[in-house]
């Protein structure tokens, strides 16, 4: 399976409009972040934020390719790039995938009839070409899920929001190969977003082979310091960034 992170910035991209703090003037290039989104197999979509067009155009990415997009939760950063994802020329009509509760907040956003709309309840499985999908339920907003991707034996969890993991979501994934989770706050405490400490410390729970924190937040670190950070606590700790590619 292979996964290759578009965007790993929390709400707002990095570095923010005017700000001069360590993060935003970094000339890091890993410092540079787009909305969280993330392509796996050059074909199934995780998330549909607001810098999906510009994603698309990453080189490398044949954007007619993309034939399944599955949608987290219903806040914009990862649903407003729906308008963009519907006009891809010579493109087949792209298959959503998300929970019926978020469908239930989205659906105005569905403006035409560009996409086929794959509604699933909780726990629910399908198979898109060869992996198979569900969605688990994770602690953000009432709506919120986790992306469950198997392919053969390996297993990828996408969850860019959450605050906490509700016992059967923990179960579900013990021992999985790769989760993308929340890093949006460092060590500060928010009502909807785990920390990074609290990630690290519910990876090793989880037993996850590699844990990878997306959705970087402006309150965390430089990507060189946090990775130094997450990897004294064991080297599968890793800090995505824009146009990471991995394979597991």
């Amino acid at each position: 399976m292979k996964i290759k992170f578009l965007g790993t910035s929390a709400g707002w991209p990095l570095p923010r409009l005017g700000c001069q703090d360590k993060i935003c003037s970094s000339t890091d290039p890993k410092d540079t972040r787009t909305r969280s989104q993330a392509i796996v197999n050059d074909k199934l979509l995780l998330d549909i934020g607001p810098d999906t067009y510009q994603h698309l155009k990453t080189p490398g990415l044949d954007p007619t390719k993309t034939k399944y997009a599955a949608i987290s939760h219903e806040h914009p950063d990862h649903t407003f790039g729906l308008w963009d994802l519907g006009h891809i020329y010579n493109s087949e009509k792209i298959k959503v995938i998300l929970n019926e509760e978020t469908y239930r907040k989205i659906k105005k956003l569905f403006f035409y009839k560009e996409y086929e709309i794959l509604i699933l309840k909780d726990g629910q499985k399908i198979i898109v070409d060869g992996l198979e999908l569900s969605l688990l339920r994770v602690n953000h907003t009432t709506s919120s899920f986790g992306v469950s991707i198997k392919e053969k034996t390996k297993r990828l969890f996408w969850a860019p929001d959450f605050k906490a993991l509700p016992s059967a979501t923990q179960e579900e994934l013990s021992g999985a190969d790769l989760i993308a989770m929340d890093g949006s706050e460092l060590n500060i405490k928010s009502r909807n977003h785990q920390t990074i400490k609290e990630g690290i410390s519910l990876g090793k729970t989880l037993k996850a082979k590699k844990i990878y924190f997306t959705h970087i937040g402006h309150r965390t670190l430089p990507h060189r310091e946090l990775e130094g950070y997450v990897q004294r606590e064991g080297a599968n700790f890793q800090v995505a960034y824009d146009g990471q590619e991995i394979e597991i």
